[in-house]
């Protein structure tokens, strides 16, 4: 039977558990005289037992739903001692397997998680429910007024009060567990592997009413073993199962984490799509961290990923402080399942603890034999991962590792050093991919060259660690204007293109006149003072008829900014400028011949 994993049941199941311990306890005292009374006997108590060893036997299935097949023991026990001997023996075996299954779950889980609310639900709830609707039954097919049956309504009660008992059950008392599940996985997953399970073994409990009835107690524990033995057998299945389905799981991610890393060159995307894979192996509501540091550095930088690759945090900390710095230093996993009681054993301070979290993993990340850094999961869950997930998360680190070198080299190969924008031969390659695109599709896009003023008058006054200043200055505000498809790159010395997807001219010059009147704004200190930039910037837009290639805008877009610079400096022009022409020069007169 599947029993809630929450400790926190909707109020309408708790109300029903409520209502059978009440119902159940209203019976014995009542004692109505075409029920059966409670008469605690050996044969009773025997069944209680083999009950409980059920329930040790429970596995998990469906991810988090909890399964014993004991039902055998409550029907067949309604049938022999009565119902409502029945419905006491359910209220005692499941509230106290619930209280010692509580009783190990609280133990790791925070004080706020196990208030006092909360495990009275939890109980009542467990034995509660399922003993309602047993009593329920039994009073609806009067077991105890026809009691003792021939042997043909025996055959035909005992079967269908069974069956009857098993869709109550399972359709109340285990829908919390099953909400927010698809029809499908509903159906194959739980019914089919857990409800035929129990149904074979109706037959069983009839054989065990009948026996007990013709050859006593004896039998009737012959064939309670034989229950415990389905339910060994089913155990073993359920979990050799599981296990299968963890590995096919495993190694399907860990194929699409190779797909994904061998396809990111790109760190952001690498990133994003390395926290998705991770996050769907491990499962249990985690959070996505990695650190990175550069080899002789004493401080790292970590980012934090949710379920959908996006990062909601970043930070810094020392090298070796907290649990990844521990990981960093002893160039080993870390598996905690108790953070609360254990976290303190591996960091010096607990500045970097948070107490959301109650279970985490971390691994090294190693390249050329240094460590470049950590990932890590981490969940509010305790004890949610186990050895074979710090398996898998080390081959995800060893391929990460190499992945992040090769992002890192392909930065060195693609982004300029000093400004950290684009080189200019990856710009026009980027450049003529929308060219083909926006051919291909229709789409419009940008090109824009922005050029800052007076830059060798500004090298020649200050120096060259000037100049160098102010183009990371300048590179940081078109870095910051950028959305997030657009492109900058280095295009020249002090020459700074811009490539905008999507996007037609008037929109363009919005975004451009931006980047312009930020860098108006700023203002450096360099040598005690300040100093002052402007740039001009040109822009051009596909389609234009000039442009028959896509070089051919980046052409366009530097002569509108050389037009924005013989107007003054300063602005932005598109190519539909037009610069001043000189006055023609007059033609001398030929005169006659």
């Amino acid at each position: 039977m599947p029993r809630e994993s929450s400790i926190a049941p909707s109020l309408v199941i708790a109300g029903l558990g409520v209502l059978g311990w009440v119902g159940v306890a209203v019976l014995t005292v009542v004692q109505p005289p075409e029920l059966r009374g409670l008469e605690l006997t050996g044969g009773l108590v025997a069944c209680a037992l083999m009950a409980a060893v059920a329930r040790l036997l429970a596995v998990h299935v469906f991810g988090r739903v909890l399964i014993a097949l004991d039902s055998a023991f409550y029907v067949s026990a309604a049938f022999v001692w009565g119902v409502v001997p029945a419905g006491w023996l359910l209220l005692v075996v499941l509230t106290g397997d619930a209280l010692v299954r509580y009783a190990r779950v609280t133990g790791r889980l925070a004080p706020a998680a196990a208030g006092p609310l909360a495990a009275a639900e939890y109980l009542v709830t467990n034995g509660g429910v399922p003993a309602l609707g047993l009593v329920a039954l039994g009073l609806l097919f009067r077991i105890d007024q026809n009691w003792p049956m021939s042997d043909w309504q025996l055959t035909v009660v005992e079967p269908l009060f069974a069956v009857t008992f098993l869709i109550v059950h399972y359709s109340v008392a285990g829908s919390p567990q099953l909400l927010g599940e698809s029809k499908a996985r509903l159906w194959r997953d739980f019914f089919v592997r857990v409800v035929l399970a129990e149904l074979f073994l109706v037959p069983l409990a009839l054989a065990m009413v009948i026996g007990y009835e013709y050859q006593g107690l004896g039998l009737y524990l012959l064939l309670g073993v034989s229950c415990l033995t389905f339910n060994v057998i089913f155990r073993r299945g359920a979990i050799s199962q599981n296990k299968l389905h963890e590995r096919i799981e495993e190694l399907s991610v860990l194929d699409q984490v190779g797909r994904v890393i061998s396809g990111s060159l790109e760190r952001r995307t690498l990133l994003s799509n390395l926290a998705v894979e991770t996050v769907r192996l491990v499962r249990s509501d985690s959070r996505f961290m990695i650190g990175l540091c550069e080899a002789q550095s004493a401080v790292a930088t970590y980012e934090l990923f949710d379920e959908h690759g996006r990062s909601y945090r970043r930070l810094t900390a020392p090298r070796e402080e907290g649990l990844s710095g521990w990981v960093m230093l002893h160039r080993e996993p870390l598996l905690l399942g108790d953070l609360e009681r254990e976290y303190h054993r591996y960091s010096r301070t607990d500045a970097y603890y948070d107490p959301a979290f109650r279970s985490w993993l971390g691994v090294p990340l190693i390249i050329y034999d240094d460590v470049i850094g950590v990932i890590c999961v981490q969940t509010t869950v305790a004890d949610a991962y186990t050895v074979d997930h710090q398996r898998v998360l080390v081959t995800i680190a060893d391929q990460a590792a190499v992945a992040l070198e090769n992002s890192r080299l392909y930065e060195l190969a693609t982004v300029d050093g000093l400004t950290g924008l684009l080189v200019r031969r990856h710009f026009e390659h980027r450049l003529e991919e929308e060219w083909a695109r926006s051919g291909r599709y229709g789409t419009d896009f940008a090109v824009g060259i922005l050029d800052l003023d007076d830059f060798k008058s500004l090298n020649d006054t200050f120096g060259h660690p000037a100049g160098d200043q102010a183009l990371r200055a300048a590179a940081a505000i078109v870095r910051g204007t950028m959305r997030g498809h657009d492109l900058a790159g280095r295009y020249g010395g002090e020459e700074f293109s811009i490539l905008l997807p999507r996007t037609g001219l008037p929109e363009a010059a919005v975004l451009a006149e931006r980047i312009r009147a930020d860098i108006e704004r700023m203002r450096l200190d360099v040598g005690g003072g300040q100093i002052r930039l402007t740039a001009s910037i040109g822009l051009v837009a596909f389609p234009d008829a000039r442009a028959q290639r896509a070089a051919d805008l980046v052409a366009l877009a530097d002569e509108a900014m050389y037009v924005a610079k013989r107007l003054g400096k300063n602005r932005v022009c598109t190519s539909d400028d037009r610069a001043p022409r000189a006055a023609p020069e007059a033609t001398p007169a030929r005169g006659a011949v």
